[in-house]
C-alpha cells in the first residue's frame, strides 16, 4: 500500500476544502482545545523565540496556537490543503514571525539537522501514514538539543478504520457499529487486517524505547466529541547533547512523492 499516494487521494480540493470548513466551526472545542493548549504550552515553554516544524499541518488548524516562535515551517503531502494553509484558521491571532510552508515529507524534503526545537504532528501519523524507528530517529535528527516531539497516535482498540471519502461497504459499517463490544484481540486484528497504522499504548511505547530520545511520556486521550476514538499522545524529548544516555521512561497510565513546491508567506504586521 502507497500511503503517500492514498492520503493524497484523501484529501483532495473538494475534501480539503471540507476540512477547512470545520475548522472554522470547531476551533475551541473539544480535541481541537486539547491540542491547542498542548500546542501553545509547549512552543511558550521554552523562554525564548524558537524554530517550529509542523509535520502534516494541513490547513493549518494549529497555527494560532502557537507561542513565541519566530519560523514555523509547515509539511504537507497534500498540495490542497497547503493552498488552504495560508489563509489558517484565527489567522489574525498568529504570532510567528516567518511561516514556511513545504508540500513533501520529511524523507523527500532537504531539511537540515538539528534546525527545530519543537516539532509537533497531530492526527496524522499512526493514523494516515506508519510510525517507526527510522521516523523517530528521522525526527530526533532535525531537533535540536533538547527539542521536543510531540505526536498522537490512534489506540487500535478505540475505533475501526473506515475509509475515507468512500462509501462504506454494509460489512464496514455492520463491524463499525459492533466493534465497541468486541474483545481487545479481536479489535487490534480486524484494524491490522485493514492495514491500519494505529497502534497499541505497549507497542509505541517499544518503539519509543529503542529511540534516540532522552525521556517521553505517553498518555490517552479521549475525544469527547465529533470524531469517534482516542489517541495515545506522546511527548518526547533529545538529549541536551549528541549521544548521551539510554532512553528512560515517564508514562501516564524512502518513495518519492508528488513534485514538491514551496510556498512561503508573512503574516500582516498587525495581529489581532
Amino acid at each position: 500500500m502507497d500511503y503517500r499516494k492514498e492520503t493524497m487521494d484523501i484529501f483532495d480540493q473538494s475534501a480539503s476544502k471540507q476540512y477547512r470548513e470545520k475548522d472554522d466551526h470547531l476551533v475551541g472545542h473539544g480535541s481541537r482545545q486539547h491540542y491547542c493548549e498542548i500546542v501553545r504550552e509547549l512552543s511558550g515553554g521554552f523562554g525564548k523565540k524558537i524554530n517550529v516544524l509542523d509535520l502534516g499541518c494541513g490547513t493549518g488548524r494549529y497555527f494560532h496556537c502557537l507561542r513565541n516562535v519566530k519560523r514555523l515551517m509547515g509539511i504537507d503531502i497534500s498540495a490542497h490543503m497547503l493552498d488552504l494553509a495560508r489563509d489558517p484558521v484565527k489567522s489574525k491571532q498568529i504570532d510567528v514571525e516567518d511561516i514556511e510552508l513545504r508540500c513533501g515529507d520529511i524523507y523527500s524534503l532537504e531539511l537540515p539537522d538539528q534546525s527545530f526545537d519543537l516539532i509537533y504532528s497531530i492526527g496524522v501519523v499512526g493514523e494516515y501514514s506508519p510510525i517507526n524507528n527510522v521516523f523517530l530517529d528521522k525526527l530526533s535528527g532535525l531537533l535540536a538539543p533538547k527539542g521536543r516531539l510531540f505526536f498522537t497516535v490512534v489506540d487500535v482498540y478505540s475505533r475501526f478504520q473506515m475509509p475515507e471519502n468512500k462509501q462504506a461497504s454494509f460489512t464496514r459499517r455492520a463491524l463499525r457499529k459492533f466493534f465497541p463490544l468486541l474483545p481487545p484481540f479481536a479489535k487490534k486484528s480486524l484494524n491490522r487486517a485493514l492495514s491500519s497504522f494505529y497502534m497499541t499504548d505497549r507497542e509505541l511505547t517499544a518503539l519509543l524505547r529503542k529511540s534516540q530520545f532522552a525521556t517521553f511520556n505517553v498518555s490517552r486521550f479521549e475525544h469527547p466529541s465529533g470524531w469517534q476514538g482516542a489517541h495515545l499522545d506522546c511527548l518526547a524529548e533529545k538529549h541536551d547533547k549528541v549521544g548521551g544516555a539510554a532512553a528512560t521512561v515517564a508514562r501516564r497510565g524512502a518513495d518519492t512523492p508528488q513534485e514538491n513546491t514551496l510556498v512561503v508567506f508573512s503574516l500582516p504586521e498587525q495581529q489581532g
